[in-house]
């Protein structure tokens, strides 16, 4: 054999290694990386919302016990509280707090989450009592930009029971208020006493009324013609009976009543 086809032959064998080798996989982009998804951001800022957990992710820190006590950095603000309050009714912390996914607390030991310090404390109080929120003054009424900023923290957080409370507009049920109107008899002699959850106003008003005139000038028969009698008919003749313009003062009263049905804030998710 001649060295030329010795190397053709040899040539000829190394492409069939080459070609009988199996392909390599490509490295997977950052964006088929769940922990590179548009879901989650980073474990910096924690997840964005409660479908947004990698599925097979490899643990990256311990579980925490259901009592152990927790730190959190809100914003500017710190909580403190225990696994288990933040748990049992958040699918965020549920799935943040739950050893599988890449959440590391800070030097200090505390987790941050990026939202809003001054709302958090209502969202947290609610996981603590289990109490739905309702926030009336009586002179302004509902708060409803804080109604507003704590159902987007409730869906941020996967609090269902919270969120439904706040979309569904549950509150307008736990205040109610009956109205009562009435003309007060003896306008100079209003004094009343009544409880903190009633509000009592009083309007007055001048009108202008006939009044009957006694023709014997008797005060007692006076806006009265019939307490008149033979005596005063005579006295009249055939004269028609007397009238007179006076203002007279009337005072109407308006009663609102507060009420607070506060059961409705205990029925959490059953009823909402």
């Amino acid at each position: 054999m001649s060295e030329t086809d010795a190397s053709e032959d040899s040539q000829g064998s190394d492409e069939r290694i080459l070609l009988s080798e199996p392909p390599q996989s490509p490295e997977p982009s950052k964006s088929q990386d769940p922990l590179h998804s548009e879901a989650y951001r980073g474990s910096e800022k924690g997840f964005r919302h409660k479908d947004s957990f990698p599925l097979n992710a490899d643990p990256s820190t311990p579980a925490l016990r259901s009592d152990q006590q927790v730190t959190l950095q809100v914003g500017e603000r710190r909580f403190t509280t225990t696994k288990d309050t933040l748990t049992c009714g958040s699918h965020y912390f549920a799935r943040m707090l739950s050893g599988r996914w890449p959440c590391e607390a800070q030097d200090d030991g505390s987790y941050f989450v990026d939202a809003d310090g001054t709302i958090f404390e209502h969202t947290l109080r609610y996981l603590r009592h289990n109490v739905l929120p309702l926030y009336y003054d009586r002179v302004k009424g509902h708060d409803f930009g804080l109604y507003a900023a704590l159902l987007e923290q409730a869906r941020f957080f996967g609090v269902d029971d919270l969120e439904k409370w706040l979309r569904n507009k549950k509150y307008f049920e736990a205040v109610r208020t009956e109205h009562r109107v009435w003309l007060v008899d003896d306008s100079f002699g209003v004094n009343d006493v009544v409880r903190s959850d009633v509000e009592l106003e009083y309007h007055p008003s001048w009108i202008t009324e006939r009044v009957y005139v006694c023709p014997r000038g008797i005060t007692v028969h006076r806006g009265n013609p019939d307490a008149c009698g033979r005596a005063c008919k005579s006295a009249r003749g055939d004269a028609d009976e007397e009238y007179v313009k006076e203002q007279e003062l009337r005072m109407v009263a308006i009663e609102k009543k507060t009420i607070f049905v506060q059961e409705i804030c205990f029925q959490g998710s059953e009823k909402s």
